[in-house]
């Protein structure tokens, strides 16, 4: 239990690394980006509209018993894009900030941690594309 509560004491030692984090992951994905964040909610309405056109025309599968097919879509491959991209960008986040890591003392885990909920962040943008 106390380790827990030493976890959680760091992590809100550390809340406003994480966001300037998190802030400079978004300027530098968006920084030279024609389309900037929109391209976040265009590329999964894309996507699901080649997959429709594919597994609907092509495969001839049409959703039979599904009624909201392209919605399913849309959910489905935001939730991969998300994982995905999270797994990818954690991995390597730690010995990307290795130099950081050996001249100030900062928790191993609020590197992964960033990279998850920058993954986050764009998935939320994404998500926009399903209200919309």
């Amino acid at each position: 239990m106390n380790t827990l509560k030493l976890y959680i004491k760091d992590f809100l030692r550390y809340r406003y690394l994480l966001y300037n984090l998190i802030s400079r992951d978004f300027k530098l994905k968006y920084r030279r980006s024609v389309l900037g964040v929109a391209w976040s909610v265009l590329n999964p309405l894309l996507m699901c509209g080649v997959m429709v056109v594919v597994f609907g025309n092509l495969f001839q599968f049409r959703g039979e018993g599904i009624t909201n097919y392209p919605v399913y879509l849309v959910i489905g491959q935001l939730m991969f894009t998300f994982f995905r991209e999270s797994t990818t960008m954690a991995m390597g986040s730690v010995m990307a900030n290795a130099m950081l890591l050996r001249k100030v003392y900062i928790p191993k885990y609020v590197f992964p941690l960033e990279k998850t909920c920058f993954g986050l962040v764009n998935y939320f943008f994404s998500f926009i594309a399903l209200i919309i």
